[in-house]
C-alpha cells in the first residue's frame, strides 16, 4: 500500500501502527518521528507565518479564512506523481491542515482512485477510534488495537480528589483561545481541573476578563505550531496585562511553558506523554523538577 499522510498525527499513528515504510508522502509539517523527516511533502502553507507574533498570525490566518481562502495548499503534481493507494486528512480544523474538502477534490479531479480516510477526532476515545481506523485501512488492526487501548486504560484516570489544583490551560493568547477537544482530559487524568474548557469540545476564543475571573492554581500555556522556546519567548508579552499578572498561577509562579506539537495539538498515541508530563508538573507546579518539553516561567 502506497499511503499519503497529509497531518501530522495521522503520520505519526501510521508510523506507531507499524506502516511507516508504506509512507510516500507526508505534509509540510511532518516532522515525527525521525522516519518521517525527508519523505516527498505534499502540502505547504498559503501565507507564511514563521517567526510571525501571534497577534500577527491570527490576523493573517483569519484575513485569509474570511475570504475564503485555504491556509494549506496541496502539491498536486506530486500527489499524482506518488499515486497513493490512501490519503489520509481531517475534518477539524482548516487552521492546522488542509481540508477534508480540498483532498476530496483533488483525489476526485485527478482521478486518483484513492481512498481517503477523515479522522475527526474531538476527545481521547475519537482519538483512540481514529488510531483503530488508521490500524483497518493499514491491515494493522492488532497494532492499533494494543494503541487504542492505551488511550483508554482506566489506569490513567487520576482519582478523584477535592484538592485537585485549579488549571488554565491556553491553546493561543493574541486573542486568547482555551485548550479544548482533548486536553481537558488530559488534565483531568493528570490530576487537575480544568477551568475554561470541557472534554470534547472546540477551543473557544475568551476574553482577559474571563481568563482573570477563573482564578488557576496553574496555568499551561500550550500555543498550537509553536516550539518551546517560542512559546517562552510568545509569553513574555502576557506580562502587559494586568489580568495576567493578577492570576494566582502567575503570581505564584505556577506558569509552565509546553511542547504542545509533541503532547497536545495532535491528536495521537503521544498524548499519553503529554498526560505524564502534565502529572510531573501537578505534584510540585511550583517546583523546578525537570520536566522535558517543559519549562516554568518565573514569578514576575
Amino acid at each position: 500500500m502506497r499511503i499519503a499522510s497529509l497531518l501530522p498525527s495521522a503520520t505519526e499513528i501510521v508510523f506507531a501502527v507499524g506502516a511507516g515504510d508504506e509512507v510516500v508522502g507526508v505534509s509540510h509539517e511532518c516532522d515525527y518521528p525521525e522516519a518521517a523527516r525527508g519523505l516527498p511533502v505534499l502540502t505547504g502553507p498559503a501565507v507564511e507565518t514563521r517567526g510571525l507574533p501571534q497577534a500577527e498570525i491570527d490576523a493573517a490566518i483569519s484575513s485569509l479564512l474570511a475570504s475564503g481562502g485555504s491556509t494549506y495548499a496541496i502539491d498536486v503534481p506530486r500527489l499524482r506523481e506518488l499515486r497513493p493507494d490512501l490519503v489520509i486528512t481531517q475534518a477539524l480544523c482548516d487552521v492546522c491542515a488542509v481540508s477534508e474538502g480540498q483532498v476530496h477534490r483533488v483525489v476526485h479531479e485527478e482521478q486518483l482512485g484513492a481512498r481517503v480516510l477523515t479522522l475527526t477526532p474531538l476527545d481521547l476515545e475519537g482519538v483512540a477510534r481514529s488510531i483503530e481506523e488508521v490500524g483497518q485501512a493499514t491491515g494493522r488492526p492488532a497494532e492499533s488495537a494494543r494503541l487504542a487501548a492505551d488511550l483508554r486504560e482506566p489506569a490513567m484516570a487520576a482519582a478523584a480528589s477535592p484538592s485537585r489544583p485549579r488549571v488554565l490551560a491556553l491553546e493561543w493568547f493574541a486573542p486568547p483561545f482555551t485548550a479544548g477537544h482533548w486536553v481537558p482530559e488530559q488534565i483531568a487524568r493528570a490530576g487537575g481541573e480544568d477551568v475554561l474548557a470541557l472534554p470534547g469540545q472546540k477551543s473557544e476564543r475568551v476574553t482577559w476578563d474571563t481568563v482573570a475571573a477563573s482564578a488557576p492554581d496553574v496555568a499551561f500555556l500550550l500555543p498550537c505550531g509553536l516550539s518551546l522556546d517560542e512559546v517562552v519567548q510568545e509569553a513574555a508579552t502576557l506580562a502587559e496585562r494586568p489580568q495576567w499578572r493578577a492570576l494566582p498561577a502567575v503570581r505564584d509562579g505556577a506558569v509552565w511553558a509546553l511542547d504542545a506539537n509533541a503532547w497536545f495539538s495532535r491528536p495521537g498515541p503521544r498524548l499519553l506523554d503529554g498526560i505524564e508530563a502534565l502529572r510531573a508538573i501537578l505534584a510540585d507546579p511550583t517546583g523546578d523538577q525537570p520536566v522535558p518539553g517543559a519549562r516554568r516561567l518565573p514569578a514576575p
